[in-house]
Formats: structure tokens, sequence, C-alpha cells
């Protein structure tokens, strides 16, 4: 049974961090650059092993790269949309998403997700590894797809959801983002750019 879409956001080429970064000191466990100038963590990472641990940080220069894209993902884990995305969503009244403006850039929105779904990432063999002593995270988290959810036996409400588990390395890390049943429909029937939906199974 199909109990929700993931949507899967393509690349926008592009990194909200910012384009500064410094070779690192840090132990070899972690990659060996950081986002930040002159040798100092950008404010929004863990200076220990780059993950990010301001999840409402927003660069107030960053703007989109695919001008022509509904959807898309940072390189540092932000899912970002257009104001026609933003627009149907709200036209529609779904639920469990709200919309950041970029400063620079009025076309686009940073995406929050506030409905949360367990992972199941035992039964997925979702591997946590590099944990940090600074931050207390997992600097490594693989091991996404297939999406295995706990206690879904039958399709989620209506409305936008993510993950609790986030996957990536580093700055890369980010929830999953899934959909109700009915929503997908409803996205699909827009015919967004770039909006591809993945069916999650129970």
């Amino acid at each position: 049974m199909i109990v929700a879409y993931r949507i899967t956001p393509y690349d926008d080429d592009s990194f909200m961090l910012g384009d500064e970064t410094y070779r690192s000191a840090s132990p070899p466990t972690y990659h060996d650059w950081r986002f930040g100038k002159d040798g100092v963590p950008h404010p929004a990472t863990c200076p220990t092993c780059g993950r990010k641990i301001d999840p409402d940080y927003v660069n107030p220069e960053f703007r989109a790269n695919h001008r022509n894209w509904d959807i898309g993902a940072t390189y540092d884990g932000y899912d970002i949309v257009s104001k026609a995305f933003r627009d149907c969503c709200r036209g529609n009244d779904l639920q469990g998403i709200t919309f950041v403006p970029l400063p620079a850039d009025p076309d686009f929105f940073v995406v929050r997700l506030s409905q949360v779904l367990r992972f199941d990432a035992e039964r997925r063999g979702t591997r946590f590894e590099k944990l940090c002593p600074s931050c207390g995270k997992h600097n490594s988290v693989a091991g996404a797809t297939p999406v295995f959810l706990r206690d879904i036996k039958e399709p989620i409400a209506e409305g936008f959801f993510r993950t609790d588990v986030e996957f990536g390395s580093a700055h890369e890390q980010g929830p999953l983002m899934l959909v109700g049943v009915r929503t997908a429909e409803l996205l699909r029937m827009q015919r967004f750019r770039k909006c591809d939906l993945e069916a999650v199974h129970d």
C-alpha cells in the first residue's frame, strides 16, 4: 500500500552558507574543509565537524541558481521553492509547511516542515557514523531509501511532513520531505518543474 510520497528536489548548484571556506585542522575523521572565513567557522555550523547547528539560518544574500525551477535543494541541505509553489500550497490550505522569505530573492523561499514522521532506521539499516563530541550529532548518516516509516500502516494525512532523521554528510544533512497521497496528486496536477514524487509503501 502507498502511504505517502517523497519529494526529491534536484540540486540547485548553490550553497546557502555562502562561498567562503577554509582548511580545517580538525582530526581527519571529518572532511578537511569548513564553511567560514579566515579560519573562523560559519556561525551556523559546528566548529568541530562542520555540520549545520542553526536550522533557522538564512543567508541574506542568497539567490536561487535555477530560476525556472519550482523546487530545488542547495548543496548544504536547504529546500527552496518558487512563489508559484508557495501560492499553490497556501491556496489549498496545505498544512505542515511554512515559507521563509529570502531577503535577496523575492521569487523563492526556504521551506520549513513542522509535521514529523518517525523514520525506521533499524529496519532500513541506516548507518550513523562519526559522532561529534562538540555538537553531539553524527557527521554522516547514510541509508535513506527505500523509505521505511515507523508505525505507519495506512496513508498519512494530507499536507507536508519531514522525517525525524536527517541524512547526508556534515553540512549536507537534511530530512526527507514527505507528502500525503492526495497532496501528491494535487502537486502533479500543477506540473511543477523538477518536482519528482516517489511512492513510499507501508
